[in-house]
């Protein structure tokens, strides 16, 4: 088996940090589809909350997206601070998925315009 190279790491993980955005940018709709505890867990599977010099060194990014997806990342961590013993329909009720949503929004529609990277080969722009 080859090993993987950590540019194709960072392709793959900036791939579904875009998945995550998609939920994210639904608001209720999205934490209603996923489940609190999966509606902030999936985002931080891949943009570590409590490590964030790893994900900014992600070398798929942009450094215009790494401040898109910052502004989710904090936007996330306010949110679990204040939703931490909430179960899906309390979240809701706090306003946090619809005040998540035109942040995640917006750096789903950035990430997406640049386009996905292939998951197999190494590339310097994405081309999907």
């Amino acid at each position: 088996m080859e090993e993987l190279s950590a540019r194709l790491a960072d392709q793959r993980i900036r791939n579904r940090v875009i998945e995550c955005l998609e939920y994210l940018a639904e608001g209720d709709d999205g934490i209603r589809a996923t489940g609190d505890v999966e509606y902030f867990e999936s985002f931080f599977d891949w943009v570590a909350d409590n490590r964030p010099w790893d994900w900014r060194a992600n070398s798929a990014y942009t450094p215009a997206e790494v401040n898109a997806v910052d502004r989710v990342h904090s936007a996330l961590l306010a949110a679990v601070e204040e939703t931490r013993a909430m179960d899906t329909a309390e979240t809701i009720a706090s306003g946090w998925p619809q005040r998540i949503a035109p942040i995640a929004r917006s750096a789903l529609d950035l990430l997406v315009q640049r386009g996905r990277f292939d998951e197999d080969q190494e590339e310097s722009a994405p081309s999907r």
